[in-house]
């Protein structure tokens, strides 16, 4: 187990009851990283592509795709080290916490202008892996 897996779970762990108010908030502060350097996009295709290529570049994934439509909003991760934090969390029994959903959610906001909602997370193979469902409002 890597040092970031372990540490986000013991974050998380010591936030406690705080931990969900506070992964909302770091992923808004990864958005505003994104959100600072990015003009307008002309579409919903150059918005996933620039923040494709922002969170490829932030390397907590071994791959991220993501594709955005005029409904549907797709994250596609492989080789994610939050995954493995929360995996530790979960034995343990504590509520998991995935800032990236968070950044997603608040980048599309802020430079789509709609409002998100969470579909779902699948998580079809190994820890690290996940798709996660968004859908614009």
């Amino acid at each position: 187990m890597n040092f970031f897996s372990q540490y986000h779970s013991i974050v998380i762990k010591a936030l406690g009851e705080d931990a969900k108010k506070v992964n909302a908030k770091i992923g808004s502060i990864i958005a505003d990283r994104w959100i600072d350097s990015t003009q307008k996009f002309n579409n919903n295709t150059e918005f996933a592509q620039s923040f494709e290529n922002y969170l490829k570049d932030l390397e907590f994934a071994h791959y991220v795709k993501i594709n955005c439509d005029e409904k549907n909003y797709i994250l596609d991760i492989k080789g994610c080290v939050i995954c493995h934090g929360n995996e530790i969390l979960r034995k343990e029994g504590i509520a998991t916490a995935c800032p990236i959903i968070q950044a997603a959610k608040y980048a599309a906001t802020k430079k789509i202008g709609r409002n998100i909602i969470t579909k779902g997370v699948d998580k079809p193979g190994i820890v690290g892996e996940c798709t996660i469902r968004l859908e614009l409002e």
